[in-house]
């Protein structure tokens, strides 16, 4: 996942983007605790890392959109031509008429 602060909100709350059909949007429907460890870019826990336990919502719309666009920011390029990919998914795929859904997870201290 592309993982991004979300210092507008307080300094220990992070967001990502996620697909409305998600398992992981379907699961924080029946329980909004998560444990959040660090990755490399497939996804493969870093040994020795930190285990963070927190809460998370999942929204829509406007606060989807901030959460996008922090995400974009801490990215840059990489993200922009990820985008790509999501703009066909988005208008072509499976998914053309949901509407853009993201997570925010506020990690315990």
């Amino acid at each position: 996942m592309w993982v991004a602060p979300l210092d507008y909100l307080a300094p220990n709350v992070v967001g990502f983007t996620i697909d409305a059909s998600a398992g992981k949007a379907k699961r924080l429907a029946h329980t909004n605790t998560v444990t959040v460890q660090p990755c490399d870019i497939r996804g493969r826990i870093i040994e020795g890392s930190p285990v963070v336990h927190g809460t998370a919502i999942v929204v829509s719309g406007t606060e989807a959109e901030k959460v996008r666009d922090a995400v974009a920011h801490k990215y840059g390029f990489t993200y922009k031509m990820f985008s790509i990919y999501l703009w066909f998914s988005e208008h072509f795929g499976k998914n053309k008429d949901q509407p853009e859904t993201a997570v925010i997870v506020t990690l315990n201290a």
